[in-house]
């Protein structure tokens, strides 16, 4: 089992993701037996996940679980939730504009407590701001501890790439506005929900900006082209896209032109796979 200690005292435990995704999801414990020895667990992944953390916990003395905290429900992140809270006994806290998500999803996710914008955690002496940061999901959460701005960042960013954006309750417009947030609030290190912790928070937020801004103006060249359907965006985008990443690049494509279109520099004819986008003007 691969453990990484990000910090003295937050443990991440990359584990295996029930064939939901071929990448594992970082789960993070936040611990520190010289504060009364309880755990935080932040995205216990998929139940395939549950024997990796309690052997982690484990290898910590198995101190006491205090919380269960997910950063979004979505299955890579939420779906061994119910298996760890039926372990360890630990309440499951979860943003509430998560519930159509998980329910959409078919995650079933056992919620005790929710978690809101501004809200403080407070574990193995650090002090964690809940930030609420919608876009990748409605409900969308990060933690970023006051006094490093060390952050806990869900998957707002990704430690080998980006990010897919998946409507209705992925939207891209809050997605930006939500890494300026992240921006805003002081970040050093991001540790993501996939791949390895990042070193330059601010950098990587500032480069995700640009590059989604400069895919929204290639959009509109396209459109302005002739190119007017979300299949034959992407396959212009992403000319060598796996047949796995599919399903996300047209996703985030159509995030990008729902935003255009609330700009009102886009209008759409139609509905589905087969609408057309144009150019305003």
């Amino acid at each position: 089992m691969k453990m990484v200690d990000v910090t003295s005292n937050i443990l991440c435990v990359p584990v295996p993701n029930d064939g939901i995704m071929e990448e594992e999801t970082n789960a993070y414990i936040i611990h520190d037996t010289r504060h009364g020895g309880l755990a935080v667990v932040i995205d216990p992944g998929s139940e395939a996940g549950t024997a990796a953390i309690l052997a982690a916990l484990g290898r910590l003395g198995d101190p006491p679980v205090r919380q269960i905290i997910l950063t979004h429900a979505h299955p890579d992140h939420a779906g061994g939730a119910a298996a760890l809270r039926a372990a360890t006994g630990a309440p499951v806290w979860l943003h509430p504009d998560e519930l159509p998500v998980a329910e959409r999803l078919r995650v079933s996710v056992p919620v005790d407590g929710y978690l809101a914008d501004g809200q403080v955690l407070e574990v193995a002496g650090l002090t964690f701001d809940a930030v609420l940061t919608p876009g990748h999901a409605a409900g969308h959460v990060v933690f970023i501890e006051r006094a490093t701005g060390v952050t806990v960042a869900g998957d707002m960013v990704h430690g080998r790439g980006t990010v897919g954006i998946f409507p209705p309750y992925g939207s891209m417009r809050a997605y930006l506005h939500s890494l300026q947030r992240m921006l805003d609030r002081g970040v050093t290190q991001l540790l993501p929900g996939h791949g390895p912790a990042i070193a330059d928070g601010p950098a990587t937020l500032r480069r995700y900006i640009a590059h989604r801004l400069a895919r929204e103006q290639e959009i509109v060249d396209y459109l302005a082209a002739g190119v007017e359907t979300i299949p034959d965006l992407v396959a212009r985008l992403y000319p060598d896209l796996a047949p796995r990443s599919q399903f996300a690049a047209r996703a985030t494509v159509h995030a990008h032109l729902e935003k255009l279109a609330e700009d009102r520099r886009v209008v759409c004819e139609g509905t589905g796979e087969q609408a057309r986008y144009r150019v305003v003007g």
